[in-house]
């Protein structure tokens, strides 16, 4: 057996294709978490809703921008045994024009991006392998990634829908890398830091920047997600955190608004 087909091997025994089994199943929340970017600057206040609906999950975020855009996300899962992405789509929108859609299928394998360029939309199709119960995108990625039974050091993989902005298939190594505790409304949340890395097909790695996105999940089970750091939605798009506890209120920092504390 060459050297290639042995490491070949030794990867499908590390990281096995098999679906996301459900360990601790998820339910109904509701929150309104924060969008920060690299600076630490609010830039978007969040509202997030988790429904079960028998054995259905819908999930439903909605972002007010400090530059006027919404966004809006929508989710949908199966969950029994194991947990299945049904659907992914993420809506953008400025002064009630479209800007950006982005949307999967995952029975069908169809997904679509839709972006202005000035007065031009430009759309792009791709018939996707998307393995059902391993293959996520949006929230549903972090969702897919809590119920993950890993260790510190740890690690599995998932199939990750991503928009560049054409949709594409990504392979995603997800690392356990132990505890890292997160600073959140005057204390400390015990948490463990998981990474996501993009695995790139060797022929575009010298040439494709994929960075390493990164989630903060409790400790404790049934793990609950903390932080997010990654880029919005699509490959170019710059790099926020999105705070479950949120740092803040874009609207409370708006030119010409006072704070509730100055009422």
């Amino acid at each position: 057996m060459s050297r290639t087909a042995v490491a070949l091997l030794l990867l499908a025994l590390a990281f096995p294709a098999t679906a996301v089994e459900v360990r601790s199943p998820p339910g109904a929340l509701h929150g309104f978490p924060s969008m920060s970017d690299a600076r630490g600057a609010v830039v978007a206040d969040g509202e997030l809703s988790q429904e079960r609906r028998g054995d259905r999950l819908v999930v439903h975020a909605r972002w007010v921008f400090r530059d006027g855009r919404q966004a809006e996300e929508t989710d949908t899962f199966r969950v029994g045994a194991e947990l299945e992405q049904e659907r992914f789509a993420w809506v953008e929108t400025l002064r009630g024009e479209e800007q950006r859609r982005f949307e999967v299928d995952f029975a069908t394998g169809e997904a679509r991006s839709v972006v202005r360029r000035g007065d031009r939309m430009e759309r792009e199709r791709a018939k996707l392998d998307l393995p059902a119960g391993r293959s996520f995108a949006g929230y549903g990625t972090a969702l897919a990634a809590s119920q993950l039974p890993l260790e510190p050091g740890g690690a599995s993989e998932l199939t990750f829908v991503a928009f560049t902005p054409k949709p594409r298939v990504v392979t995603l190594v997800v690392r356990d890398d132990g505890p890292d505790d997160i600073p959140a409304a005057e204390r400390r949340i015990a948490c463990d830091r998981f990474t996501l890395h993009p695995k790139l097909p060797l022929p575009l790695r010298p040439f494709v920047h994929a960075p390493d996105a990164h989630l903060w999940f409790t400790r404790r089970a049934p793990r609950a997600l903390v932080r997010a750091e990654q880029e919005l939605v699509a490959k170019d798009d710059p790099r926020v955190v999105i705070d479950v506890i949120p740092r803040g209120s874009v609207q409370a920092r708006s030119p010409g608004r006072r704070s509730p504390a100055g009422r």
